[in-house]
């Protein structure tokens, strides 16, 4: 459930950079763009992120995050591995799904902090507009002050 309104929205700026940060490594490591990354590719993130893991350790993580039993792990599978759900981030991406419909009618490729905070002016959460700042800021990869609407539909499904 999202916050209320008139009650703010409490989000770990540091935790959500992470996760952006982890999401777009994963992105980075999936060679054929497909939304799936294998055993080898994993092991190359993790040594990116400077975690070395042998192949066996990789592959038993691989297995045991893997729900499908596909032998790959999408970016959800990812951030389980990760241990991103502990971050207790589960509001926010309430927040962004709830978001989601105003943003997608207003038409704009590009979601910028203004954007976010219309969308959430009619109490859809609880973001303060420094909040949105903040939220834009963290998922914004390239710095540009914006993220595309797919970048933060896509962050919305995984938080």
């Amino acid at each position: 459930m999202a916050a209320a309104p008139g009650r703010p929205l409490t989000v770990d700026f540091e935790a959500l950079s992470y996760i952006s940060n982890l999401v777009e490594a994963f992105q980075a490591f999936d060679s054929d763009n497909d939304g799936l990354v294998t055993a080898p590719e994993l092991r190359g993130l993790l040594a990116s992120l400077g975690l070395e893991k042998p192949e066996s350790e990789v592959r038993d993580m691989v297995a045991r995050a893997d729900g499908d039993g596909d032998g790959r792990l999408s970016a959800e599978e990812f951030l389980d591995v990760m241990n991103a759900g502990e971050l207790g981030l589960g509001a926010l991406g309430e927040m962004l799904q709830a978001a989601l419909p105003a943003l997608e009618a207003a038409g704009g490729a590009l979601v910028g902090a203004d954007e976010l905070a219309a969308a959430v002016a009619g109490g859809v959460g609880g973001a303060s507009a420094e909040d949105c700042a903040a939220i834009v800021e963290c998922l914004d990869g390239d710095g540009d002050g914006a993220i595309t609407i797919e970048e933060f539909r896509f962050m919305a499904d995984l938080l």
